[in-house]
Order: C-alpha cells, then structure tokens, then sequence
C-alpha cells in the first residue's frame, strides 16, 4: 500500500510539472523547460511570390551616335566619325567642326581656319554628296553594331555563355516559368539556411549576464553553403535552357579575348550573359559561383549599342526577378 502511495505521488508531481513550463532555480541562475507540445518553428523569412508584373534586372546600355565615312575615288575613306554636334572631321590638325541641322537629319561642315565659310547642309543618309572645294565624296554610315565587353577580376579562363533573344510572346512565357522555379528555389534556400526553434528545449538563465536561450539551432556554414550551392547549380541549369531555346543570337566578331559584336534588325532584345569566377566565399571544390548580366534593351538599327559588363554590374540567379515577399 505504501508503494502504491509513493507511485501515485511521483505521478502527480510528474503531471505537475509537464502541465506547465517549469523552472528550476540553481546557485548562479535557472533553468526553464517549456513542455508546449508544438513544432519546431523555422525562422525563415516570408516567402517570395511569383505572381503580378514579370519585373527583371537590366544594366546601363549606352547609346553612341551614328558613326559615317566620307568615301572618294574608287575605295578610300575618311573616318569612322560620329554624327554628333560639335565632332571634329578630318585630321587633327586641319579638321572641320560638323553641326547637325534639321533635328538630325543633316549636317553642315565649319572650315578650320575660316569658321565664317560652312559647307553645306549636307543630307545624313547613304550616298548623299558632301562637297568641300574641289573635293567630292560619298556620305556612308555605318553598320549600328552592339558592342559588349567583359572585366572581372575574379574570372577564371572558361569563356561566358552569351546571348541575345529577340522578344516575343513565346520568351515571356517561358520567363514566367522560370521566374516560379527561382521564387521556389529561393524559399528553398531560406528554409534550409534558416535558424530553427524548438519548443520543450531548456532555455538556461545566468544571474551574472542575462538570460541566455538556447532552443534555437543554427545551421553550420558548410549546411548554409551546400545549400546555396544546390540552389545555384539548378538556377544555372534552368536558364541554360532557356538560353538554348530562345537565344538564339550569337557574336559575329571579336573584338579582342573578351569584346563581341553582334549585329540584328532593330526590335526590343532581352541580353544574358553567363561567367565563371572564383567565389571568395566559398571552399573546396565548390569554390566557383556564377557571375549573371541580364537586361532588356531596344535596339533602333541606327545607333550603335555598348553594353558593358564588370563585377559591380554583375548579379546572382536571385536577382534576376524582382519576387515581392508575402
């Protein structure tokens, strides 16, 4: 009978202590055990959203004036030079001063050591005549080109993956589709890099320095790494196929080990371009990330286009999309 008592008694002091959090007081601080019976709580951000307006990242391109040469005879040439306000024509120490008239569409050409004789106005458009004196030649622009270069200082010797794809209906969609996987890729991220409470864990207190808790686990770096690394290799792989079936545009010429040339119809163009570098970050084997440039731009088939790519410019697979958060 006895034991019966004493049995019942460590079961009611048991019950007693898991109907509620309960502290138990020590010589330097406590001890606090929260008995709640709930999940473990994954402190991660709100998730982003891949619905409303398609909103993409875009870079700085410059647009350049027309650029002319002045042909005569039967194959020499003055120039390139540009058809701008105030551009100097012909050799340094002798050269005309061009004034545009007509909002562009024309030009006139100062003498250099007589500003009160102008030549001209002279019509801005192929095969027009552009007499100065005696002399007779051809006006004859040249071909609008989009100018793209690259300088990271963290590249390694593997060339960019770069494109260009004209927009259509078709490559709209297919960006809303890739904009859903980024959005699930990157709460995947967040879930998996976040820090984690658990309920029923002793949160321990000290006198001396405060109230220390300690139900929260954070992940290890490498955890957090392997996790932005998986994350990374998928977003490659999802916009290396959208570069296989929509951009289609190549460079036609070099202009050095890292400077392209593309030439195309006018039309509004969406550019990607995809670099190896070295992630200072990162260690061991998957110490490389991938550099991305992404922009939209138009091209009018008149103006030469520059487009230059850097490190301050470049962008991660999350910065591709603007995602608002829940």
């Amino acid at each position: 009978m006895a034991l019966a008592r004493t049995i019942g008694l460590c079961c009611a002091c048991s019950a007693a202590l898991y109907a509620a959090a309960q502290s138990l007081a020590t010589q330097r601080g406590g001890v606090t055990f929260d008995t709640a019976s709930e999940a473990p709580v994954v402190l991660a951000p709100p998730p982003v959203r891949a619905d409303g307006d398609l909103v993409i990242a875009s870079l700085p391109v410059v647009c350049e004036p027309i650029r002319f040469h002045l042909t005569f005879g039967t194959g020499g040439r003055y120039g390139p030079y540009p058809l701008a306000h105030h551009a100097r024509i012909g050799p340094p120490h002798a050269a005309y001063l061009l004034n545009l008239v007509d909002q562009g569409r024309g030009f006139t050409l100062t003498a250099p050591h007589a500003t009160n004789t102008v030549h001209g106005p002279f019509a801005a458009t192929n095969g027009a005549s552009v007499r100065l004196g005696p002399a007779e030649m051809t006006f004859a622009r040249v071909a609008p080109l989009l100018t793209v270069t690259l300088a990271h200082p963290d590249r390694i010797s593997q060339l960019p993956l770069i494109g260009i794809a004209p927009d259509s209906p078709a490559l709209e969609r297919d960006l809303h589709v890739l904009r859903a996987k980024y959005a699930a890729l990157a709460n995947r991220v967040d879930a998996e890099t976040a820090d984690v409470f658990f309920h029923g864990v002793p949160r321990v207190t000290t006198r001396r320095s405060g109230t220390i808790v300690s139900p929260t686990v954070s992940p290890s770096q490498r955890d957090k790494q392997n996790a932005a690394r998986g994350a990374e290799l998928s977003a490659v792989r999802f916009l290396e196929t959208l570069i296989q079936q929509h951009f289609r545009i190549r460079s036609q010429a070099m202009t050095g080990p890292l400077g392209w040339q593309f030439t195309m119809p006018p039309g509004d163009y969406l550019f990607c371009a995809m670099q190896k570098v070295k992630d200072p970050r990162a260690t061991g084997v998957s110490g490389l990330a991938t550099a991305i440039w992404w922009t939209p731009f138009t091209f009018d088939g008149e103006h030469p286009l520059v487009l230059t790519l850097t490190a301050d410019n470049a962008i991660t697979w999350r910065d591709v999309f603007v995602l608002e958060r829940e």
